[in-house]
């Protein structure tokens, strides 16, 4: 009883996964833009700012794209098993071998992990990216302040 009903929410298919992921990815893309314009802003007026400051100013956002590099992964993973279920009921469901349903099942699956990974990899380089830049803007104001 209570896996029909949750067959029936697992067979709406991998669409919303993939609408979830490519919000994901343009706002991901949008923290990317506004944290090269603030460290752009903040290399040019590093004198007037202190330290605390432009840690503060710095890292804001950076854990949504640590938590959009974590989670993309897992939530294409999510859209490839919805998407192979619903390949194999839609096979259960005819009364001779559907190959073509199925491989079009597995391939709209396998769509959701490689949009998954779409997401994530840009997310994880430009954060590392972002705290590795952090942390020399900081070394070189300790520098320059010596």
């Amino acid at each position: 009883m209570l896996s029909e009903k949750l067959l029936h929410v697992a067979i709406i298919g991998v669409d919303p996964i993939l609408w979830i992921l490519l919000s994901m990815s343009v706002v991901s893309f949008g923290v990317i833009v506004e944290r090269v314009l603030v460290f752009s802003y903040v290399k040019n007026n590093i004198q007037n700012l202190s330290e605390p400051k432009i840690r503060v100013v710095l890292e804001k956002r950076l854990g949504l794209l640590a938590t959009f590099g974590n989670n993309a992964p897992f939530i294409g993973l999510f859209g490839t098993v919805l998407g192979v279920i619903n390949a194999f009921h839609t096979l259960s469901s005819e009364n001779e071998f559907g190959v073509n349903a199925v491989m079009g099942g597995i391939s709209e699956a396998l769509v959701a992990t490689a949009t998954g990974l779409f997401v994530a990899i840009p997310s994880v380089m430009a954060y590392n990216y972002f705290v590795r830049k952090i942390k020399m803007m900081l070394l070189q104001m300790e520098a320059d302040e010596k």
